[in-house]
């Protein structure tokens, strides 16, 4: 088993995101709406399952991040995070390629056309509430793209579970471009646009400029992410998809010179994100709207980071007494 000195939590507590620190007033809200839907679906079934649920402290998570949209906005977004968590929890388990492409065909079907049989997954059948709960509020343009941001998580996902079964370390550069989708930053991106009061119009959310930013946001709080999950990563496997892990390997440093590397990396994504910020004002008349949408991500940064701080997700039993 390794040990996880104090120095590397000491340098990946230290990073710290320039953003404000927002909480939305309706967390607590937010957490009972979760845990009675989580119980509906049958996603969470005892006690000690919703106390592992409300310790993870996604409620929170989540309020941080959209301190000031409608509180149905916030249950919609709320929900469909529990869900992302609960799939990639469920992906990190499943047996074979196979079985796991089979369950994401039909979590596509449903997401897509609504269709689902009785005897479906729990995860299934909460799609399917989700599904419906977005067309309630989701134009077209926004459906379109959280369709696509789906399958290509989905497909990340797989890309992940032949790799560890087939026991191959990715190289780098493959988890940099497959660890983009795998987090599901992208599906979230498109529900914070439209609940935000107004959507970005094509023209503008795919220009290279707008597009490049969300790539370095999202490159940036996964490399955070993969910063505070490693400890508990390298319990779990030998070869985890873990950016920390993989540059150690892949360059035959220690672990030190790879959490080293890794918060360069992330520290770089950072300062293109707000290079790129300072470029909104090319946009042709589109820069209060463009504004806002950046702000939403910013929102997302820095919950990330505060959240990161107090969950339990990442210091369960075995990582916590390493850190101590």
């Amino acid at each position: 088993m390794m040990t996880i000195e104090p120095w590397y939590w000491q340098a990946v507590e230290s990073i710290n995101y320039p953003f404000p620190q927002r909480m939305h007033q309706a967390v607590s809200w937010l957490e009972d709406e979760i845990v009675t839907w989580c119980y509906a679906h049958k996603l969470i079934r005892d006690h000690a399952q919703e106390q592992h649920l409300r310790s993870a402290l996604l409620a929170e998570f989540i309020a941080r991040a959209n301190a000031e949209i409608p509180p149905s906005m916030l249950r919609l977004i709320g929900l469909w995070t529990v869900w992302f968590f609960l799939l990639d929890d469920l992906t990190d388990t499943l047996p074979s390629v196979e079985e796991l492409a089979d369950l994401q065909m039909r979590i596509l079907t449903v997401v897509s056309e609504g269709s689902v049989y009785d005897y479906d997954h729990p995860l299934i059948l909460a799609a399917a509430d989700l599904s419906d709960l977005l067309k309630q509020y989701a134009g077209s343009v926004t459906l379109v793209r959280f369709l696509r941001a789906l399958a290509q998580t989905l497909e990340a996902h797989l890309w992940e579970v032949s790799t560890r079964l087939a026991d191959i370390q990715p190289d780098s550069q493959t988890y940099t471009n497959m660890r983009l989708w795998s987090g599901a930053f992208f599906p979230m991106i498109a529900l914070a646009d439209m609940a935000q009061g107004s959507v970005l119009p094509s023209h503008i959310f795919e220009h290279a400029i707008v597009q490049e930013l969300i790539r370095a946001a999202t490159q940036a709080v996964l490399w955070y992410n993969d910063l505070w999950s490693y400890p508990k990563e390298i319990q779990k496997h030998k070869m985890p998809h873990n950016i920390v892990h993989i540059l150690a390997h892949e360059n035959r440093i220690p672990l030190s010179e790879a959490l080293s590397l890794t918060i360069a990396q992330h520290d770089r994504a950072i300062q293109q994100f707000l290079r790129l910020k300072k470029q909104i004002h090319t946009l042709n008349g589109a820069e209060d709207v463009v504004l806002r949408f950046v702000e939403s991500i910013e929102a997302w940064l820095r919950a990330t980071q505060d959240w990161s701080h107090r969950t339990d997700r990442y210091r369960q039993q075995m990582v916590r007494a390493i850190h101590t």
